[in-house]
């Protein structure tokens, strides 16, 4: 009975002892598993933004294979860190065409605690790509600089139009994300810095490419910050040596915009000012709904069309509204010419009291001019197109 009841006892003890092991080896191993798992989850999120970097490049990829070319390259990533991982590469292969197939393949890696991954994953889609390419801009910002530059260097906002009016900027403007994020799309951040000043402004000062009068269109994606009870897009200034304006007088137009989208108490103006000094303009109701730090909040669409007295105000690719100069078809005026591109603020030259400069507070993407007056048809498609600009034949990761 003794002998058994010790034999019984070792094994209880053997047994508890490799419990115990079992318990300590998995609890030691807690951390590699959590790590692993982090590791794991941030490449697929970075594998992420890179498929999104290869479906914005597929238009500028695309022009450059043509209509029937089959064109195979890579592009390669120097230091381009995202947490702990960083895209190696990213392979591109196109076929012109009816269909223009379009296939991309992203390459990640990533180390964290002794940890390492590698992650590959695979996106082919066919799409139209004329749908983006005939807008003949003015000034057209896509704000995808991995930062603006900074100020002891140079403040632009570089222009990938055809005319190279880079833009400046001053005040609290930033990039987002800045590297610590994956957002895939870069934007402009007005108002982000902590305990800034919400002053921030990107302009162009105008030049012959940028004059418009008897027709234009002003487009911008946006987030407006939830709350914001004002907010300026966009602004075009009057120009104050237009022969109309001296005939008018600078006083009476002065704070007049030759076009603009602006925010005041949830709702949206479309404004435009004729050469008898007429402001035509559309109103619409918008809330404006985005909240730090934007990464998932919804991107709406502002348009303006002006043609020889009418006014068109489009939200999402959606006609909210038209207005005309009250003597309109009998008179078609032209709009006072503009005198540069300002986003973010209003802006009326020299400042004077009663001025107001209504800041914007949020993001925005996808700023141009445009020197004619889009349809309603090419609006919503170009919206359609950049919300969702493919045709997804797969997606593997």
């Amino acid at each position: 009975m003794g002998r058994a009841m010790l034999l019984v006892t070792v094994l209880m003890a053997s047994l508890y002892a490799g419990i115990m092991t079992t318990m300590q080896r998995n609890i030691l191993s807690l951390p590699n598993i959590i790590s692993r798992n982090m590791l794991s989850k941030q490449a697929e999120s970075v594998s992420d933004y890179a498929l999104r970097t290869a479906v914005q490049n597929s238009i500028a990829y695309g022009q450059m294979a043509g209509d029937e070319a089959l064109m195979i390259w890579n592009d390669y990533y120097t230091n381009f860190n995202i947490q702990n991982c960083k895209i190696d590469s990213i392979k591109y292969s196109f076929v012109g065409g009816t269909t223009n197939s379009y296939r991309a393949v992203s390459y990640v890696n990533g180390s964290m605690m002794g940890k390492t991954t590698h992650y590959r994953a695979e996106i082919a889609f066919s799409f139209p790509i004329v749908a983006l390419l005939a807008m003949d801009y003015c000034i057209y910002l896509e704000m995808n600089q991995p930062a603006f530059n900074p100020s002891w260097q140079w403040n632009e906002v570089i222009d990938t139009s055809d005319n190279e009016n880079d833009a400046n900027f001053s005040g609290n403007v930033d990039t987002r994300p800045h590297g610590t994020g994956v957002d895939g799309w870069k934007a402009a951040s007005f108002g982000e810095a902590s305990g800034g000043a919400i002053d921030g402004v990107i302009w162009h000062e105008g030049n012959e490419t940028m004059v418009v009068a008897s027709n234009f269109t002003l487009m911008a994606f946006a987030k407006i910050n939830k709350g914001r009870t004002a907010a300026t897009l966009q602004w075009l200034p009057p120009d104050p040596d237009d022969p109309a304006v001296s005939g008018l007088g600078w006083g009476n137009v002065r704070r007049k915009p030759t076009g603009a989208i602006w925010l005041l108490n949830n709702t949206i103006y479309f404004t435009a000012t004729t050469v008898d000094g007429v402001t035509v303009q559309v109103t619409a109701p918008h809330t404006p709904d985005a909240k730090w730090p934007h990464n998932k909040d919804p991107w709406h669409h502002f348009a303006l069309t002006y043609n020889k007295g009418q006014v068109k105000g489009y939200i999402d690719g959606v006609l909210k509204g038209t207005s005309q100069n009250i003597l309109y078809p009998w008179y078609k005026p032209s709009a006072i010419q503009n005198k540069g591109f300002y986003l973010g603020r209003e802006y009326y030259g020299a400042s004077q009291s009663g001025d107001t400069f209504h800041y914007m507070y949020g993001m925005m993407d996808q700023a141009g001019l445009v020197p004619r007056t889009l349809t309603d048809a090419e609006i919503a498609t170009y919206v359609a197109q950049v919300i969702n600009p493919a045709t997804i034949s797969y997606i593997r990761d």
